[in-house]
């Protein structure tokens, strides 16, 4: 008895398939753990830059700078001048550019918004209510796009709290079954 040549080659040819389906889903897979890996590095990094004395100056001179504005409407309008610099300002610009930075790499996928927002949504809403007089003064300033990307965040963070899911994240926290005592 012998073998049909035509049904070797289609054995051969479904054995090839498989193989290369098998290949192909273990590499989706592997590209999956980097991505997850550059993640996390790219979340680290952000975790340390935003929590370093400098970032924590800027948070801070939001207080100030919120007071100056509602203490002195002069000074809001002084903002639009590209040569006002006052020194409060300095390291809440630094902030600002940070949190720009933050923007753009989370709208090009440069890391995953949903952790970041996990972390920070809160944070991000509330400084841009509190800062966009001013960030809407220095645009005339300093250009249309200035804090348009950290704007755009602040507005995702809004919705991310408004849609519940940072309430349900930290639920499920509570509810982790690792956290169970035996």
């Amino acid at each position: 008895m012998s073998i049909d040549s035509g049904w070797v080659a289609a054995l051969a040819t479904l054995v090839s398939a498989l193989i290369i389906m098998l290949t192909a889903v273990i590499a989706v897979r592997q590209l999956r753990h980097n991505r997850n890996a550059n993640d996390i590095v790219v979340y680290l990094r952000i975790i340390d830059t935003f929590d370093s004395p400098e970032m924590e100056a800027g948070r801070a001179s939001i207080a100030t700078i919120d007071r100056l504005i509602a203490e002195d409407p002069a000074y809001l309008e002084r903002l639009a001048d590209p040569a006002f610099s006052p020194e409060e300002f300095r390291s809440l610009g630094r902030l600002l550019r940070f949190l720009e930075h933050i923007s753009v790499l989370i709208t090009k996928g440069g890391v995953a918004e949903g952790l970041v927002l996990a972390e920070y949504a809160d944070n991000f809403a509330a400084m841009w209510e509190s800062l966009r007089p001013a960030i809407l003064r220095r645009r005339i300033a300093f250009g249309p796009h200035t804090g348009r990307a950290f704007e755009h965040l602040a507005m995702r963070a809004k919705r991310y709290i408004d849609s519940g899911e940072m309430d349900r994240e930290y639920a499920a926290l509570e509810r982790d079954p690792r956290d169970k005592t035996t």
